[in-house]
């Protein structure tokens, strides 16, 4: 599919810059479904209009193609995104066990979540990363459509230069200030404390859907100026400075005043996540609903559809589901999406039901979570801005091949492809892998023999006695009986979690009283056939404290059914069980 090319004249440069002229589709795969029926394999347009809200787990670029294939190119009317800052911040979720006030370390960031969840960049990196997806989010909007950017002063500069190439700059509609904090936070001692993000707001035509915010009048403006009443009861005020034909007097009536108008600059404390525990989920860059709330009420309407592609914990998709707007939320970071969808089950009177789609990484996580193990458990030092090796040891580059399979002539082909385009770099590589390919070592012995530089050292990790990756176990009964089934989780044990706990499991139960501290939440499919999972049932508790009941008693639909628990932990790890 071609795209159009940027409407502004380039303002800004950056090594590696190239706009996309092009995209590519990406097959989705559906994950799971809650509250729906007769779910698509393939999240398509013309299916959604009447369908479930769309969730997806992956790279925003590929979700973004995928949509542009499957249809929506034009059909989305507002694009509401908070992505990285490039601030140098490192957010780590707080997690802490049910009933429990010791934090847990959440789960570190894979390699491919490090470069949009974590905010570290190389300046170049971070700029095409943001132009790539900027053009394919203009590709996606409406005529009527508009997009809103959060970013702070780190980049709001650069960005702004690349939204008036891309969108134009006789489209940039405003630069809303928005002030983040309830109250002065004087904690800076050699500048000016900074308590603002800056929103840009864009749109794509001159013929955008915009619905005036106003705030209400003051108590002083309606005493001073709304002092008459008439013989109804009705307030009203007398405009100064008016002349009246035949002797009448004018009226302004109060109720039909719908308040001052709403300006860039917003300061209400309402907009602010301070102090509203109702909302905080522990997501380090969680908004306010109220500021999701003002900016979809603006730009959207009741038949729009709303787009957030960096959803984080969620709020743009629940603020669109209670104000009656279809919605499609994006992350590449699992707890995103986990986040997310547990805050929507939580919503009550949800008018669609939701489809989880995977894009383009289906088989990553079992591969990267193994990456991680070996690079704690042989202390590699990891370099976010390395694109091709995973980092260094002892004075050597770091190439962790995928675990899943033996190392074969086709990876070591692909390191040496790599160092021709690096003539200057001359450290030895160490390449870890899970098996090797018959004769692989002896010929890197012979090359190793005759290079001065580059040598490759090959550790195979299954010859050294290393588990990367031990799941976490549960016991689940199933009574069945001919109509029903009453499940009963009896044990559930996270090594993950005992790790980061640092305790033996043989000593479990001195550290854990109840199990299900270790346990977000359980959702259960009652006629499970394997392709995808469907939440049927569902046990969010609604605080943080609060256990999963861990018993329930669920109606079959025919008495041969196949019924699965799946139960998610508090770092996020799933693990289903089927009975």
């Amino acid at each position: 599919m071609k795209i159009k090319p940027v409407k502004g004249r380039p303002m800004l440069h950056w090594v590696g810059k190239r706009p996309i002229d092009t995209v590519n589709h990406y097959p989705a795969q559906l994950v799971e479904t809650y509250n729906v029926e007769n779910p698509e394999k393939e999240p398509i347009y013309d299916k959604f209009k009447n369908g479930p809200n769309f969730v997806f787990h992956g790279d925003n670029k590929e979700i973004l193609s995928t949509l542009l294939v499957q249809g929506f190119r034009g059909k989305i009317d507002l694009i509401c995104i908070d992505p990285p800052f490039a601030s140098g911040a490192d957010y780590v979720r707080e997690v802490a066990l049910r009933g429990k006030r010791e934090k847990l370390e959440a789960e570190g960031h894979t390699v491919a979540e490090q470069i949009q969840y974590t905010d570290i960049w190389v300046n170049d990196t971070y700029l095409q990363f943001m132009y790539e997806r900027l053009i394919l989010m203009r590709e996606l909007l409406s005529d009527k459509g508009s997009i809103y950017l959060h970013c702070d002063s780190t980049m709001s500069h650069y960005l702004k230069l690349i939204m008036d190439e891309i969108f134009g700059k006789d489209l940039f509609r405003n630069e809303i200030i928005w002030r983040k904090y309830g109250g002065h936070k004087n904690t800076a001692k050699l500048k000016f404390t900074t308590e603002n993000d800056t929103i840009f707001f864009y749109s794509v035509t001159d013929k955008y859907i915009f619905n005036g915010i106003f705030r209400p009048l003051s108590k002083q403006t309606i005493q001073s100026e709304y002092k008459h009443i008439d013989e109804n009861g009705r307030r009203y005020a007398i405009p100064r400075g008016r002349k009246y034909l035949q002797g009448t007097v004018k009226r302004v009536y109060l109720d039909s005043n719908p308040g001052v108008a709403i300006g860039n600059l917003w300061t209400e404390k309402e907009l602010t996540i301070q102090g509203k525990d109702n909302e905080r989920i522990g997501y380090p860059t969680q908004k306010p609903e109220a500021l999701l709330e003002r900016i979809i009420k603006a730009s959207s309407n009741e038949d729009s559809i709303v787009l957030d592609c960096f959803v984080g914990s969620g709020t743009t998709a629940a603020v669109a589901e209670k104000l009656g707007r279809r919605w499609i939320a994006a992350d590449i970071n699992k707890g995103a999406i986990q986040t997310t969808i547990k805050r929507l089950q939580k919503l009550p009177n949800m008018q669609r039901g939701i489809a989880h789609y995977r894009v383009n990484n289906y088989n990553a996580s079992t591969h990267l979570e193994r990456t991680d193990i070996v690079i704690k458990k042989y202390g590699v030092q990891t370099d976010r801005q390395e694109a091709f090796f995973d980092g260094t040891l002892d004075g050597t580059l770091v190439k962790i091949i995928d675990l899943t399979k033996p190392l074969t002539p086709l990876d070591i082909q692909t390191i040496k492809d790599e160092l021709e385009n690096r003539p200057e770099e001359s450290r030895n590589i160490t390449v870890f892998c899970y098996g090797i390919n018959r004769g692989i070592q002896a010929e890197l012995q012979e090359e190793n023999r005759r290079r001065a530089v580059n040598k490759i050292f090959v550790r195979d990790i299954g010859s050294e006695g290393v588990t990367t990756f031990e799941p976490a176990s549960a016991e689940v009964n199933f009574e069945r009986e001919e109509e029903s089934v009453k499940i009963t989780i009896t044990e559930y044990i996270s090594p993950t979690i005992l790790a980061r706990m640092d305790i033996d499991r043989t000593v479990f139960d001195e550290h854990i009283d109840d199990f299900r501290a270790q346990i977000d939440c359980v959702l259960i499919d009652t006629d499970h056939i394997g392709e995808h999972f469907t939440i049927v049932e569902s046990d969010v508790p609604e605080k943080k404290n609060d256990f999963i009941d861990g018993k329930y008693t669920v109606s079959l639909p025919r008495p041969d059914a196949h019924v699965a628990v799946k139960i998610i932990d508090m770092l996020g790890e799933e693990t289903v069980v089927t009975g």
